[in-house]
């Protein structure tokens, strides 16, 4: 069944939130704030499916909500209906012309806007399942390497902005290349899968993100979360990988399928880019490799 959908309404009248919840009754979730900072704030961290954004209010005018809305990475792909008591064409034109997608003209008429509501809502399912499915590895069912590059960059950002860490874990299968050679690409393949769900299935908060990084390298993305926690999941993930007792003959480390795995965190001296937290992460899973392969090593080992 198809998530309930979400709705932001920022208008300083509280009378148009509450003739909204009348006309969806629970079909669709409405949240609502009175003033334009309050609003854009609401945007960033509840991420709805629509804005309902009035042109008129005191302090900050729906122009200018708008501007900030599609100024931001958070925000500027959140579909934007300006709501007006004016019909002028050229408010209309600025409206659109900033980046609103439709005008609903006050006093609202329950029935017009609930369709029109609808289809909007619509298109913007369709468009998510559209963005969802480019962002899938064709070949794991976990994100992909843009996937993972997108939400790296989100994480990092709303990190440094609310002062949380966000650990990274970089994972290889160790000495993949003899498996491949021994077993053949079908098998190899088969050997992706069973690793990539093993990994995702250590992975418990809806924040955390288990991607394909390329070839037999995966990445674990785990936002608010310090580097002895990252580490001790890791272990888990080694654990679980080397429990798969997936035959692999030409291992020097056990007779089965491994994974090596480094660890870093924001938090740790010296990252203060996301290329750092990458570059680091990328550092210790070379040494995991040359110091015997099968093992967890951290960025402050």
């Amino acid at each position: 069944m198809p998530e309930t959908q979400s709705v932001l309404i920022i208008d300083d009248d509280p009378v148009v939130a509450e003739i909204m919840e009348t006309i969806f009754a629970g079909e669709v979730q409405i949240t609502s704030c009175r003033n334009g900072p309050d609003g854009i704030a609401a945007a960033v961290a509840g991420a709805p499916d629509l804005i309902l954004l009035d042109v008129r209010m005191p302090e900050m005018d729906g122009y200018e909500a708008l501007k900030l809305l599609k100024s931001s990475s958070e925000t500027e792909d959140i579909p934007v209906i300006f709501l007006t008591a004016k019909t002028e064409t050229e408010d209309e034109f600025m409206g659109l012309e900033l980046g609103a997608i439709d005008y609903i003209s006050k006093p609202i008429i329950p029935r017009i806007v609930k369709v029109r509501i609808h289809n909007h809502l619509l298109l913007k399912r369709n468009r998510d399942q559209l963005a969802n499915m480019s962002m899938i590895d064709g070949l794991t069912g976990i994100a992909n390497r843009r996937r993972f590059d997108d939400y790296l960059d989100q994480e990092f950002r709303r990190g440094a902005r609310s002062e949380y860490p966000v650990s990274l874990l970089m994972l290889d299968i160790d000495e993949f290349k003899i498996y491949n050679d021994s077993f053949g690409h079908q098998q190899g393949d088969e050997c992706l899968k069973a690793v990539a769900a093993e990994i995702k299935s250590h992975s418990r908060r809806p924040s955390d993100l288990v991607a394909r990084y390329g070839g037999e390298e995966f990445a674990v993305i785990l936002p608010d979360t310090p580097l002895g926690a990252a580490q001790m999941l890791a272990e888990k993930i080694r654990a679980g990988v080397e429990g798969l007792q997936i035959a692999h003959p030409g291992a020097q480390a056990t007779p089965y399928v491994t994974v090596s795995i480094g660890a870093a965190c924001t938090e740790n001296a010296g990252i203060t880019a996301l290329t750092d937290l990458i570059e680091v992460a990328d550092k210790c899973l070379y040494r995991a490799k040359e110091t015997g392969r099968n093992r967890v090593c951290k960025s402050l080992d």
